[in-house]
């Protein structure tokens, strides 16, 4: 009986620290993105508030996120995360401009031989000349806008069960 009582004890440290573990990719001063609840309801947009900043600490239940340089951490309890997702940084340029690029051109293509099949008139264009028109209109915007504004790319990480953001 004597011997139960340690082994009941291990038994219970170990399951507390198993639920408490963040995953690996969230460490200290990686950058994240935090979603939290919020009470009352706002028109437009998504609900909740969203924080970025930099993990200062982790704990068993608690993250400790610092929002800016010139702020104390802010503790963040871990079930009142609704979403976290860490930052994998901005592409550079150039990459920036041939994703949203590419991205741009087959949807340009696509609305315009869209477009251009809708139309009952006789001056149409041939749907190949429709497609090559609509992606370079789409190839030239969405490069110039990716090239000018990246955006940093953001991966959601999934906590384990009995967590409100999972």
């Amino acid at each position: 009986m004597r011997t139960l009582i340690p082994i009941i004890i291990l038994v219970i440290g170990v399951c507390r620290s198993l639920v408490g573990q963040w995953p690996s990719s969230i460490n200290g001063g990686a950058r994240v993105q935090v979603r939290l609840p919020e009470v009352q309801y706002q028109f437009g947009g998504r609900r909740g508030h969203l924080l970025r900043g930099k993990v200062a600490a982790l704990v068993a239940d608690t993250l400790y996120l610092a929002i800016t340089d010139s702020l104390s951490p802010l503790p963040i309890p871990r079930r009142m995360i609704e979403r976290l997702e860490y930052s994998r940084g901005v592409p550079s340029r150039g990459a920036s401009a041939l994703r949203r690029g590419l991205i741009s051109a087959v949807g340009g293509s696509l609305v315009l031989v869209l477009w251009n099949e809708l139309g009952d008139d006789n001056d149409r264009v041939s749907t190949g000349t429709a497609a090559l028109m609509g992606g370079g209109a789409g190839l030239v915007a969405g490069g110039v806008q990716g090239a000018l504004f990246p955006r940093e790319r953001w991966k959601r990480v999934r906590l384990e069960e009995g967590s409100p953001a999972h």
